[in-house]
């Protein structure tokens, strides 16, 4: 019996360790070097910038729907596992909400994702999906039916990390505070269209939008992402990696 559970420990490393070999970081970015990495980011003028070792994003007027209020990164992928975090800011009292942009393409070809807090506007405490396809702002329509509601109270200024899987037509939204080890799931759903299969990732921003992101890990893979605890090692290997 001890011979065979050896046996099996080691086919177990084996798989890991080509598991890891075959997965690639396709962005790791930090914020630190006082303006956007050209590597990874178009970025957007506008509401855009690189503060403090975050990045900052502030939009004070605009109404959503012009060129400026969209950026975009440079990395294209397909399955994808998003780790970042992010601090919503509540500016005169008006709390801040996220509009994430992921397989976008700069023809507003988008998936969409918009974060409320508890004491934010409209469906508080909440996650909704939207695509868009196009200049036609017709298409540019919610998936009703996969509106989540947070396993617990997201607010303005508190950190919290998130984490975003795409595994073809198949996505998933898991968050923690920012400190706590393990994920909370918070939806799982499919377009059955795949109507975005690749892209890059994106923020939209519309007035009275500010909060930071940091720490943003960008992998081909959405089993890259550890909804657990997240090794020091590797952490480690994943910074070795961005400064080769």
């Amino acid at each position: 019996m001890r011979k065979v559970a050896i046996l099996f420990h080691l086919i177990a490393s084996v798989l890991f360790l080509c598991h890891v070999s075959d997965a690639k970081l396709l962005v790791a970015d930090d914020f630190k070097g006082g303006k956007l990495n050209n590597k990874y980011w178009k970025g957007q003028e506008e509401s855009w910038k690189v503060k403090g070792g975050q990045l900052e994003i502030e939009r004070l007027g605009g109404d959503g729907n012009g060129a400026v209020d969209f950026g975009y990164g440079l990395v294209e992928f397909e399955d994808f596992g998003l780790r970042l975090d992010f601090y919503l800011l509540a500016d005169d009292d008006f709390p801040s909400k996220m509009e994430l942009l992921f397989r976008a393409n700069e023809d507003l070809h988008f998936y969409q994702l918009i974060i409320t807090p508890e004491n934010g506007f409209g469906r508080p405490n909440s996650a909704r999906w939207y695509k868009r396809e196009g200049n036609d702002r017709g298409t540019w329509n919610e998936y009703r039916d996969f509106r989540a509601e947070f396993p617990f109270p997201v607010t303005t200024k508190v950190w919290y990390t998130l984490a975003l899987l795409g595994d073809g037509k198949n996505f998933q939204l898991h968050i923690k505070q920012q400190g706590e080890l393990v994920y909370e799931k918070v939806i799982e759903w499919t377009d059955v269209k795949n109507l975005h299969p690749k892209g890059v990732l994106g923020i939209h921003t519309n007035q009275l939008q500010h909060y930071y992101i940091d720490n943003l890990f960008l992998y081909d893979s959405p089993r890259e992402v550890n909804l657990a605890v997240e090794p020091v090692g590797k952490l480690a290997v994943t910074w070795a990696n961005l400064k080769q």
